[in-house]
C-alpha cells in the first residue's frame, strides 16, 4: 500500500479523506490557539500554519527539507502572520523558544524524527516553561502500517509513554468515521449527530493528539466530535477504484498463469484440478506403501520369533541326545 507523507497545496484542497484528516487536525489547533505567537514544526508545505493563521497572531514554519520550506515561502509567503525556516527539528527545539512563541504544533512529524525521544525531551521542557504543546502521532503500530519513512511506530501504549510528564496533559484520539448525507440541491445546513461513541476503543483510533497548557475551559469549549463531510463521493469512488484495481489484479494472476504454467488462462483450472487429482493419487499410495512396510515389518518380527524358537528347540534336541549317549554308554559298561 502506498503511502503519502507530504502533501502539497493542491493534495490538501482536494476532497480526500487523507486531506480531510489533515485539515481537521490544523482547524482543531487553530481553536486552540486564537492570538498566539505559534511554531508550526514539521511544517510541511505550510497549508497547516495558513489554517492556524486564521485565528493566531503569527505563525513561523519550521522543516528540515529546503525544497518544501522554499515552495511554502514562495507560495504562502505572502501572508505576513506566516514566515517559514529551514532547520532540524530536534536542534531548533534545542533554543531558548520561551520569549517567541506561545504554542508548539507538531503534527505528524515525531515518527519520523531520528530520535522522538530527545525532541520529546525538549517539547517538554518547553511546557514546562509555559509554552502550550499540542502534537499528533498516527496510530501506525496499532494498524499493522508499515511505512518506510517512520523511524519510531506510535500504537496507543507507545503514545502513552510518549506524552506522560506533560503539565496539564490531556490525549486526543482522531477517528476516520463514515457518515450518510441526504442533500437538496442548494442546501448548506448540515445536522450531524455522534452515534456509537462508546464503541469508540482508543487501541483503534487513527491518531493520538496530545493537548498540553491549554486552559481546561478552552479545551472543553471545542473538545467534541466533529465529522468534516466532503461533498464528494469518496466511499463510492473508494469502493470503484478498488474493484477496478481487482479486476486488474485477477487479469495480473491470470498473465503470471500463462507465463509459469505455459497455458492458456482457459486452461489453468483445468490444469490445476488434474494436479490436484495427481496429489491425491500420490498421497493414497504413500499411504499404501506404508501400510505393505507396516506388514513386512510385522512378518519380519514373526519370523524372527520362529527363528529363536527353532534355535531353542534344537538346542533342547541337542541336549536330550547328549543324555541319551550317556545313559547308553553306562549300560554298555554294566553289561561287561
Amino acid at each position: 500500500m502506498g503511502v503519502q507523507e507530504r502533501l502539497t497545496l493542491q493534495a490538501i484542497g482536494q476532497p480526500t479523506l487523507i486531506a480531510a484528516e489533515h485539515v481537521h487536525r490544523y482547524e482543531f489547533a487553530a481553536a486552540l490557539c486564537p492570538g498566539a505567537r505559534v511554531l508550526d514544526l514539521c511544517c510541511g508545505a505550510g497549508y497547516g500554519g495558513e489554517i492556524i493563521a486564521g485565528t493566531a497572531r503569527s505563525v513561523h514554519g519550521v522543516d528540515y527539507d529546503v525544497a518544501t520550506i522554499d515552495l511554502a515561502a514562495s507560495t504562502l509567503g505572502h501572508n505576513p502572520q506566516l514566515t517559514f525556516e529551514t532547520s532540524d527539528a530536534t536542534r531548533f527545539l534545542r533554543g531558548d523558544l520561551a520569549g517567541r512563541f506561545d504554542a508548539i504544533v507538531c503534527f505528524e512529524g515525531l515518527e519520523h524524527l531520528p530520535d522522538s525521544g530527545d525532541a520529546l525531551r525538549e517539547l517538554r521542557r518547553h511546557a514546562a516553561a509555559g509554552i502550550a504543546v499540542i502534537c499528533s502521532v498516527p496510530n501506525s503500530r496499532g494498524m499493522g502500517e508499515e511505512n518506510e519513512f517512520h523511524v519510531t511506530d506510535f500504537g496507543y501504549d507507545e503514545a502513552g509513554v510518549a506524552f506522560a510528564g506533560f503539565p496539564d496533559a490531556v490525549i486526543v484520539r482522531q477517528y476516520l468515521a463514515e457518515g450518510s448525507v441526504i442533500i437538496l440541491d442548494g442546501s448548506a445546513e448540515l445536522d450531524a449527530r455522534l452515534h456509537g461513541v462508546e464503541r469508540a476503543e482508543p487501541q483503534y483510533a487513527n491518531h493520538f493528539i496530545l493537548v498540553s497548557g491549554i486552559a481546561e475551559e478552552t479545551l472543553g469549549g471545542i473538545h467534541r466530535g466533529r465529522m468534516q463531510l466532503a461533498m464528494a463521493p469518496n466511499y463510492n469512488r473508494y469502493m470503484h477504484d478498488l474493484e477496478r484495481a481487482n479486476v486488474q489484479l485477477r487479469r495480473r494472476n491470470h498473465e503470471l498463469a500463462r507465463g509459469l504454467l505455459g497455458k492458456a488462462a482457459s486452461a489453468a483450472p483445468s490444469y490445476v484440478r488434474k494436479a490436484e487429482q495427481r496429489i491425491a493419487e500420490l498421497e493414497s499410495q504413500l499411504g499404501d506403501q506404508q501400510r505393505i512396510e507396516h506388514e513386512l515389518e510385522h512378518e519380519r518380527r514373526a519370523a524372527r520369533r520362529l527363528a529363536e524358537e527353532l534355535k531353542d528347540a534344537q538346542l533342547q534336541v541337542k541336549i536330550a541326545a547328549g543324555r541319551r549317549g550317556g545313559t547308553l554308554a553306562r549300560i554298555a559298561d554294566r553289561l561287561r
